[in-house]
């Protein structure tokens, strides 16, 4: 199960973007813009810690359904049932991969980090506009970012340069991660032992607890997934999906997600939101943004996708419970 993506990129294209814009002359500027980012407790010196918290919960979580809890509620889980065939699952359809082109408009991103409008002539700016970008992701494994480059970093800035590729990349691994969960099925779930359903209200409550982890989601009295949570003595994490309806099922086009890391500390507010277009008969990406509350916002545009697609899967038989 997964409900959000990875977060420590923006903060070091933040220091990026703030270190290449101004000039020794705007030392005073600089040192107070980057001072701010490192004034953020989750670009502090323990940010290894908390990633690995961030890893847990976005990552590992896929695998809670494979702990064994018995179900109690047969109506409950039919509807679970009835409900998994209207969410867009194109795994299920046979989609396999995609691969796609990937621009972003660098001076945007830039100016939007620094607060100031960047100059055309930025050296690093006329660098990133040589680079080449493309994406590529297995919907039941992991996506990427390729970089690629034809100019050099301005002088003295080979490490920042590559900090941003590192960040980008792992930016992008960590949404392609949470994306694929609800177009795999993962976050709508067939329903068997490995979790707990129950009627709650006019919907249902799906619930499991690995560990000393609690996994919880809500579904509305039209079996609409309105809500994820996942509460650990390291991390809470809340999930809010905002679905586009289309003839093919219910298609993820937002989540929200409010994380406390740990629980009792301040919360950080992530969201993705996506955009599609029709490769065959496949949904696909084609503009992505991601934003962090107060931090920044990164987009990615996707274009000339193409798509790697098998046979269908047999469809699942009744839930015999």
């Amino acid at each position: 199960m997964v409900i959000a993506a990875n977060v420590l990129p923006a903060g070091a294209v933040i220091e990026v973007a703030v270190r290449a814009q101004f000039p020794v002359t705007d030392r005073g500027v600089q040192r107070e813009l980057v001072a701010q980012v490192a004034r953020n407790p989750y670009y502090s010196s323990n940010m290894k810690r908390k990633m690995a918290y961030m890893y847990f919960a976005f990552f590992v979580l896929p695998c809670l359904f494979g702990t064994q809890i018995r179900a109690q509620d047969k109506t409950a889980r039919d509807r679970l049932f009835a409900a998994h065939a209207q969410y867009y699952t194109p795994s299920a359809s046979g989609l396999k991969s995609f691969r796609c082109e990937a621009t972003i408009d660098w001076k945007a991103m830039l100016t939007r980090f620094s607060g100031t409008e960047i100059p055309e002539d930025n050296p690093m700016l006329k660098y990133l506009q040589t680079v080449h970008l493309s994406v590529v992701d297995q919907l039941k494994g992991k996506g990427s970012l390729e970089w690629s480059d034809t100019g050099v970093p301005p002088n003295g800035k080979e490490a920042a340069a590559k900090q941003m590729r590192d960040g980008l990349q792992t930016m992008v691994g960590g949404f392609f991660q949470s994306w694929n969960g609800y177009m795999n099925g993962s976050m709508v779930p067939l329903p068997d032992d490995s979790v707990e359903v129950a009627t709650a209200g006019a919907g249902i409550h799906l619930h499991a607890a690995p560990g000393n982890v609690n996994f919880d989601e809500d579904f509305d009295k039209d079996m609409l997934l309105t809500q994820a949570v996942v509460d650990s003595p390291q991390m809470k994490v809340v999930a809010i999906p905002t679905y586009l309806r289309t003839e093919d099922g219910l298609v993820v086009s937002a989540v929200s997600s409010r994380v406390n890391q740990p629980p009792s500390a301040a919360p950080m507010d992530v969201t993705f939101r996506v955009e599609y277009a029709k490769v065959g008969s496949f949904h696909v990406p084609s503009h992505v943004v991601y934003d962090i509350k107060n931090v920044g916002v990164i987009e990615i545009a996707f274009n000339a996708c193409q798509v790697s697609a098998g046979d269908s899967p047999l469809k699942p038989s009744p839930d015999p419970q």
